[in-house]
């Protein structure tokens, strides 16, 4: 029961691992974007120092530790093990939103479903991102990613939630240390609009989920295997006092506070 300490804290660790050490059933909803293999690229914007438009292209140096370029197979397997521990770790009335992005290899679309197939998907939610950098004569310039809604039985939206829609318009957050954070409106809009008490990300990065937790009082967990992202993850939470001090230090597969 040892996750049971992790509420409200952020995890320095590999977030199966960690997931591992949680009890079945013990978070109403998760909310997470993976890194997206990026690097593994037939296109050369990842490759030649253009490919972004976070400063100095930030994510040609991938993740941290994760360089961001795994074999395709071996990334689809990797992720399908996170999901299922998501899925383990949500109640029977809980839900995944499951961040991902379609994109064109050697002339084909990866819309993700060797990854999210075997699990039980309840709607596909549209991030437009007001935006786009990958201009290629073969298609058109993509401007959107994809929110996978993957759903227990049971769950349900907050009363009058529904009413949103599910094309979802936020501009993309640049002035962030991480190369690919999420904008805080947007998963400030996941959250609230459910009756989620604990939230769970796996793939914490600069903190933004925790933060929005924190924004509409309710309680997070977040997993990062980056030292340097949990370090930027409590910068950002420093004003609260749901957070102990610890003079900074982190220890690996343990509390980063």
């Amino acid at each position: 029961m040892q996750g049971l300490n992790y509420i409200n804290q952020i995890i320095c660790g590999d977030c199966i691992e960690v997931m591992k050490t949680l009890p079945d059933a013990s978070v109403d909803l998760v909310v997470t974007s993976p890194p997206y293999n990026l690097k593994n690229s037939t296109g050369n914007g990842m490759k030649c120092g253009k490919g972004g438009k976070w400063s100095n292209a930030a994510l040609i140096n991938g993740y941290a530790t994760h360089g961001d370029s795994m074999p395709y197979g071996e990334y689809c397997e990797w992720q399908k093990k996170c999901l299922t521990e998501m899925f383990r770790l949500i109640k029977d009335d809980g839900a995944i939103f499951y961040n991902h992005k379609w994109r064109v290899q050697a002339g084909l679309i990866q819309d993700r479903r060797e990854i999210v197939q075997d699990f039980p998907i309840r709607q596909i939610i549209i991030w437009k991102r007001k935006g786009g950098i990958n201009f290629n004569p073969g298609y058109f310039l993509p401007t959107y990613e994809v929110i996978y809604l993957i759903a227990k039985e049971k769950f349900r939206l907050a009363p009058k939630a529904n009413r949103v829609g599910d094309v979802w318009e936020f501009t993309q957050e640049l002035n962030n240390r991480h190369p690919a954070p999420f904008p805080l409106a947007l998963i400030e809009r996941i959250i609230s609009s459910t009756n989620a008490q604990i939230i769970l990300d796996p793939f914490s990065g600069s903190g933004t989920t925790a933060l929005a937790a924190k924004n509409l009082n309710r309680n997070f967990i977040g997993i990062e295997i980056s030292e340097e992202y949990c370090k930027v993850a409590r910068a950002r939470l420093d004003d609260t006092d749901l957070f102990p001090r610890n003079d900074n230090k982190i220890i690996q597969g343990e509390f980063c506070f």
